[in-house]
This record gives structure tokens, sequence and C-alpha cells, in this order.
């Protein structure tokens, strides 16, 4: 068969030539499939990714807000409780705990009254009569607001001074 190779005869070249073009060819094309895959599987991964953050954000923001909701009541009780009864005292600090533990969890909260209203991050409740202060000032918190990692935890429901 060497004797072939180096035949002067022309088509035993060109068949090998052939079959070494369709080699490449083929290689070429595996190399091609082999780099698709390797970017679907990196975009795949990347989705999966973006999904686990976006379930674990969802789970921590729903814990929370079950959290500040707690806070929420006892804040209105401390509203009523006396400074100097054990009960109030055990509220209070009850309540304090529960900020410490909002606060090392990235929680902040949003500064509403004397700001312009900011329909992202209020719930407009109730409007105001024309009275001191800008138009489109929140002017009373119901409920307080707040931040996680800069996005909304929860909004803050507010009062909203009419445009005069």
């Amino acid at each position: 068969m060497n004797e072939n190779i180096l035949s002067p005869n022309g088509e035993q070249r060109s068949d090998l030539q052939e079959q070494l073009d369709a080699a490449c060819q083929e290689a070429a094309e595996n190399n091609d499939k082999y780099l698709r895959a390797l970017a679907e599987s990196e975009n795949m991964r990347k989705r999966l990714e973006r999904l686990r953050e976006e379930r674990m954000w969802q789970q921590k923001k729903r814990l929370l807000t079950h959290l500040l909701e707690l806070g929420d009541q006892l804040e209105d009780a401390l509203q009523y409780a006396d400074a100097h009864d054990p009960l109030g005292a055990g509220i209070r600090i009850t309540y304090e705990q529960l900020q410490k533990i909002l606060n090392r969890e990235g929680v902040r909260t949003l500064q509403s009254v004397g700001k312009a209203f900011d329909p992202s991050i209020h719930e407009a409740v109730e409007l105001a009569g024309e009275g001191p202060g800008n138009p489109n000032e929140v002017t009373y918190e119901y409920r307080k607001g707040y931040m996680l990692g800069g996005k909304l935890l929860r909004p803050a429901r507010v009062q909203v001074n009419r445009e005069g």
C-alpha cells in the first residue's frame, strides 16, 4: 500500500486527501458541538444559580415579613405598656431584641415622613388636606417600610399631602 501512496497515480492521493478533509470537517463540527454544549452548560448553571438566589430571597422575605408583623404588634403593645410595669419592660426587651435580629440580617427601616412620596417604596393610604408641607410629601406613617439588601422588603403605608 505504501507504494500506492507514493505512486504517480493521483487517484490514490486524492482519495486520501478527501478522507483527510472529511475527517478535518468532522473534527471541526465535533469541536463546534462541544463548544456549544459547553456554552449551554454554562448558561444552565447561571440560570440555576439565579433561580436559587431568587428562591432564597423569596423565602427570606417571607420569614422576615412575618417577623416585621410581629415587630408591629410589639410596637403597638409598647404604646399602651407602662414603662415601670414588668410586663411592659418585657415587651420592650423583646422588641429591642427583634430589632437587633433584623439589623443583623440587613433589614433597614425606610425614613418616610417629610420625604417626597415615591410609589416604588410607599403605599399611599390617605391624602391629607392642603396643610403644612410640600405637595406629594409624606406627612404621616401608618406602618414602617423596610429594605433588605437594596430591595424593597415591605412598602411603608403613608399619608400624603395633596398637591397644591
